[in-house]
């Protein structure tokens, strides 16, 4: 014990009181963790999650995050597909008044998304209806991103320099592509996380509420999740904002394809199962990638 004490494995919060692991020590642990198989009884309520028709791709992904933070008792947190990272399937340019055009994308899996698009040119409806029939024979089955690469190209292109109706159409077609758009996370489980001990203090419990609250907390974890092919575990401080170095977060991306559309996270107290947590994280991704598939 005095071994682990002086290599920082060990702490004493209080005189009084016994030895506690450090993050340290949990990062150790994980780090040497052997994960086992998901239990069976865990994957069935999984796979009976999603065999459950949804009305759209927005429901499953909300559901996921309720999903999680039912089986697990802590938060959850999904962050759903960004616009610029799903195939586009249809796109409807509508006039709104003068200079004002509304843009609304179908997307592959299923979602719906507007954007509000101020022109320089005052396009009357007919117009609008002739660059939508363009825009979706050339963007369809393109993500946004590759929709800027490609209209860039095409904008040298001679057609372009000569075809006013095109050269318009593509105008149009890169101001729709280089619009931000916000990430949305969805965040359920709050109170299931205030059950745990750890947030028994009243300030411990202000800091979860907030960092779920504000989701910007979660946003650069659950990006860095969407760079990685398995599960990551970032304990404590190891987290970028400070509203999050009293918590240990478990993410995972879920995919179509080999293409990662977003991630999910388990949000709870340094001492966490990780054992019965990371598969079941991991597991949940997989089954969200197919449900979205399918």
């Amino acid at each position: 014990m005095a071994e682990l004490d002086e290599s920082g494995y060990l702490r004493q919060p209080h005189t009084s009181a016994g030895r506690v692991p450090t993050e340290r020590a949990f990062r150790y642990f994980v780090d040497h963790l052997t994960v086992s198989p998901l239990r069976f009884a865990d994957r069935t309520k999984i796979e009976l999650h999603y065999s459950v028709p949804a009305s759209d791709s927005v429901e499953v992904i909300r559901d996921t995050s309720r999903l999680l933070a039912l089986m697990t008792g802590q938060a959850a947190a999904v962050m759903a597909p960004r616009l610029e990272s799903v195939q586009l399937k249809q796109v409807q340019l509508i006039r709104l008044r003068k200079h004002e055009v509304l843009a609304i994308f179908v997307v592959t899996t299923g979602g719906v998304h507007n954007r509000l698009v101020r022109s320089d040119a005052d396009h009357q409806q007919a117009d609008l209806d002739r660059m939508s029939g363009y825009l979706n024979q050339s963007l369809s089955g393109r993500t946004l991103e590759q929709a800027r690469e490609w209209i860039g190209h095409q904008l040298q292109h001679e057609r372009a320099l000569y075809d006013q109706f095109v050269h318009d159409a593509l105008i149009m077609g890169d101001a729709l592509a280089r619009l931000p758009a916000p990430a949305e996370i969805y965040v359920e489980g709050s109170s299931k996380a205030l059950n745990q001990p750890e947030f028994a203090d009243p300030a411990r419990m202000r800091e979860l509420l907030r960092a779920l609250d504000d989701k910007t907390a979660l946003l650069d974890l659950l990006e860095r999740a969407l760079n990685q092919s398995e599960v990551i575990v970032s304990i404590g401080s190891e987290n970028f904002d400070a509203r999050l170095s009293g918590l240990s977060v478990v993410a995972s991306p879920y995919i179509s394809g080999a293409h990662p559309l977003g991630s999910l996270a388990v949000v709870g107290p340094v001492r966490m199962d990780y054992e019965r947590v990371i598969p079941l994280v991991s597991y949940t991704a997989r089954a969200l990638s197919r449900a979205l598939e399918h």
